[in-house]
């Protein structure tokens, strides 16, 4: 198993080759997928197109689950299938990723302001690869941890055990015991407080809604 100073290592990397690409957005007023609005965002967007940063961040986190016995590995798309695509290569096992159902109905009310918060399926005889095989969910950022449950439970439904959720940064808004699963493995914890978008700060003072990053242009079309 991983020392502390490994895993003190692993985030000290992660975050400067965040630093390095910018991702790191603060002091600024962001709508996340959940609905949820906070003054951070973490650009994903900014690490993809580099691939020897997403290589690099890939060899971290498989330097970091390596210890655990597992068969597949399962990523949400979109950005989640890059990361989980890339750790397989580098333990030389399968990869497969879980997407949105494309026939489910958006039926939020119009306050929540999030984007497409459709459930996570196996599609393309995914289902039969994790079908009696140990997975392993990889994911990039967890905010809520909405795509990684909803990805759990896809391969659950398809009859895979689910032995633990891995990412490269968690936000900090949700821990193991919410995540059904006995491991919960990150590089890199970047806190980020969040609120009901009935209960936003930035909300009351004023402060103007990012629609570059996140779901902004989403929050404000349902106003």
């Amino acid at each position: 198993m991983s020392s502390q100073k490994d895993k003190d290592n692993r985030a000290r990397e992660t975050l400067q080759i965040l630093l390095d690409c910018e991702a790191i957005l603060e002091n600024d007023h962001f709508v996340y997928v959940s609905g949820h609005h906070g003054s951070g965002w973490i650009n994903k967007d900014a690490i993809f197109p580099d691939s020897k940063r997403i290589m690099g961040l890939s060899e971290l986190l498989a330097d970091a689950i390596k210890d655990i016995e597992f068969d597949v590995i399962c990523g949400p798309a979109i950005g989640g299938l890059i990361v989980s695509q890339w750790t397989a290569y580098n333990l030389g096992v399968l990869s497969v990723f879980a997407e949105h159902d494309p026939s489910w109905k958006d039926d939020r009310d119009s306050n929540r302001g999030g984007g497409l918060r459709a459930p996570f399926i196996l599609r393309r005889g995914y289902d039969k690869l994790v079908s009696n095989r140990r997975v392993m969910i990889v994911d990039d950022i967890v905010n809520i941890g909405f795509s990684v449950l909803s990805t759990v439970n896809a391969v659950s439904r398809a009859g895979g055990e689910v032995v633990a959720v891995a990412s490269l940064i968690t936000r900090g808004n949700i821990d193991i015991t919410k995540l059904d699963t006995k491991e919960f493995i990150y590089l890199l914890e970047y806190d980020i407080p969040i609120w009901p978008a009935s209960e936003c700060k930035l909300c009351r003072d004023g402060i103007p809604i990012n629609t570059d990053y996140g779901h902004g242009q989403e929050f404000l079309l349902k106003k």
